[in-house]
Order: C-alpha cells, then structure tokens, then sequence
C-alpha cells in the first residue's frame, strides 16, 4: 500500500500544478478528475498527457467514472459509448480501476431503480474488461444520507450481495474509512475479502461518532477517532497493496496550504500503512 495525492487536499485546479506539486511532496500515485485529464487531451493529445506523468515519474490511481448511471437511457448509451477510448488514456497513465458510489437511500420504485443500476453497470464493467480494468463500487455510510423512502446499500454486506447481482467479474469494492465507519463495521470485514474484491481505498477522519458524522466534513487522516491502522490492516490482510488516496471532502477551508497538507498527509499515511504491516 502507498499514499497518493487526491485533489480534494489541495487548492490547485490545474493539472500542470498538480502534477507539480505531486512530485514535489514525494507522491508516486495521483487521483485526478478525469476533466483535467480531457481537457489536456484536447489541447495537446493523448501523448502529451502520458509524457506529463512519465516526466514526473507520477502513476494515474484510478479513473472516476466519467458518465453518469443515473441519466436517461439515450444520454447513459451516448456516454457508455465514450468510455473504452477514456478509460483506455486512464490505462496509459497507469490506472487500473473505474470507480462510482451508490446512493445509500432511493426515493424511486425499487425494483426498476435497483435493476436498471446493476443491469448499467455490468454494460460498464464488460466495456472494461477487455482493459484489465476492475469497477470499484463505493457504498455511502453516513446516516444523513439515509432519508430517502427506501434504504439501498449502505454497507460492505449490502454491497456483496449487489456486486453477485451485477454478476460481473470485475466488480468489487472503493473501501473509504468514513464509510467503514458510520456503518459500525470492523476489521475482520475488511480482512475476509478476497484480494480480488477491494479495488480502491480512500482515507480519511472525524471526530464524531458514527451515527453523527457528515459525509461533507472530513478531517485529514489522523485528525479524529476512526481507527486508521485496524482499517488498513484489514485490507492488508485482504491482499490489497494498491494505492490508498485521502479524500477529505470539506464544506469549509482546510488549515494549512494544500502543498503543506499534501506532504502532512502523505507523511502520516506511510506511519499508518507502516503500522498496519507490523512493521513499526
């Protein structure tokens, strides 16, 4: 397992400058929105953007996935369409994962909401397969987000039995601790995946308890209560050696400059992935 930079740290909105500043606080692995990722494309192609990463010695994490799986059918097909030749740059720039998250609540008829969703993304899984790419499904925990009429995936289990439904392949898991948390599971549920299954992680913190957290205001890893090392020690134990990326998703200014949470951050993951391998 090893840190990796995630945009939701750092105050920067172009990729030169991420990538930059990647580099500069001793990231090997990037998350980057696939938008900045298009755009330089556009501007200067495909291979340009691969030299960006090869010069800085930087590896593309994974690719957000870059349509949405709740449109109508006509603009869903439109999009699906798109997404082998973006996956495929994804691919070139090292990443090897496709991620989305499920809403863990639905205002709409179940039946219809819930097979239409799994029949899409088994569509986007076969796109990926040919690629070697897996599709990294992301369960929701916080309990605000709980609301709607009808309860869907809100934790690991929920998501098991959605991935058998799918009934792809290449489809498991984006493990996030906030998520790991507000829904009261533990580190056996972690260790017990098959390696095979955990496609992603990200890390992250809170004070509050699980019932209480708010997806919206996240701490940097280490800032909080959620037990960090029993979390990576679970997916260690899972077989996972990936990438683990620090999504702190915030409503109000983090402290700091994003080049200073950056190296902060990166510094406290290697402790805590150092720990959860026993080797400190």
């Amino acid at each position: 397992m090893e840190p990796c930079l995630h945009p939701t740290l750092v105050d920067e909105t172009s990729l030169v400058l991420y990538l930059d500043l990647a580099r500069e606080t001793g990231y090997r692995y990037v998350d980057v929105p696939f938008h900045w990722l298009e755009a330089e494309a556009e501007r200067h192609g495909d291979a340009a953007v691969e030299a960006m990463f090869q010069r800085r010695g930087l590896v593309l994490a994974n690719l957000g996935l870059p349509l949405n799986l709740y449109d109508s059918e006509p603009v869903f097909l439109r999009e699906l369409s798109l997404l082998p030749d973006r996956a495929r740059l994804c691919a070139r720039l090292g990443a090897r994962s496709v991620t989305a998250f499920l809403w863990p609540s639905m205002d709409e008829e179940p039946v219809r909401y819930i097979s239409q969703l799994a029949r899409r993304i088994r569509q986007v899984a076969v796109e990926l397969l040919p690629l070697g790419m897996r599709v990294g499904l992301e369960y929701v925990g916080p309990h605000h987000l709980r609301h709607r009429r009808y309860p869907f995936v809100q934790s690991l289990a929920d998501l098991k039995t959605f991935w058998e439904a799918i009934g792809a392949p290449n489809v498991g898991a984006l493990v996030d601790s906030y998520h790991w948390y507000t829904a009261g599971e533990h580190e056996d549920d972690l260790a017990q995946l098959p390696p095979e299954k955990v496609v992603y992680v990200h890390i992250n913190d809170t004070r509050d308890a699980p019932e209480d957290a708010h997806d919206g205001k996240r701490l940097l890893p280490g800032d909080g209560r959620i037990p960090l090392v029993p979390f990576l020690r679970g997916l260690y134990l899972a077989g996972y050696r990936g990438p683990v990326a620090a999504e702190v998703l915030h409503e109000t200014p983090l402290d700091g400059t994003g080049e200073s949470r950056a190296r902060l951050v990166r510094e406290r993951l290697e402790k805590l992935i150092a720990l959860a391998k026993g080797e400190n």
